[in-house]
């Protein structure tokens, strides 16, 4: 079984193979830590192992950087996810400049990708990118969505 890092958003497709010749997959990486990625997998071991096959370069260099999902609770109590991206060294002891982004409408999720600006101008510095996955979004399909409509839509504010 393969595992997706935290901070990455992976999809496969069969699209110009042909599956009576053998089992061979894309697989196509992004995420925030690493440019867009296409890779050739087998759906024999599950994408189990890759085999890159090109990539946008790097802008940034991502050693020693770390990507975490946790989550935070809403004032209702409802647990809100977020990533944070930071150095690995640096001390989370609430005195990091950090950049916050959230977004929760139309039903749009806020997947992974890759940003040198952030990467090179803010992270490589010590800086923190935290990215919240309120309601409102897609995040967690349509009722992620609709706890944050109409008379509801001050609960992503809060969140």
């Amino acid at each position: 079984d393969a595992d997706v890092p935290v901070g990455q958003d992976v999809s496969v497709s069969p699209r110009g193979r042909d599956s009576s010749a053998d089992n061979a997959l894309w697989l196509f990486r992004d995420g925030y830590l690493v440019p867009d990625t296409m890779e050739m997998a087998s759906a024999e071991d599950c994408c189990a192992v890759t085999e890159p096959v090109k990539a946008k370069p790097a802008m940034f260099d991502a050693d020693g950087l770390i990507v975490e999902q946790r989550f935070a609770a809403s004032k209702d109590g409802t647990k809100i996810p977020y990533f944070v991206m930071r150095r690995e060294d640096v001390v989370m002891d609430g005195g990091n400049p950090v950049l916050l982004d959230a977004y929760g409408g139309f039903e749009i999720s806020m997947t992974p990708g890759y940003s040198a600006g952030v990467g090179a101008g803010w992270l490589e510095r010590g800086g923190c990118k935290v990215i919240a996955n309120i309601r409102g979004g897609g995040e967690y399909g349509p009722g992620w969505h609709q706890a944050a409509l109409k008379e509801k839509r001050y609960k992503c504010f809060e969140d």
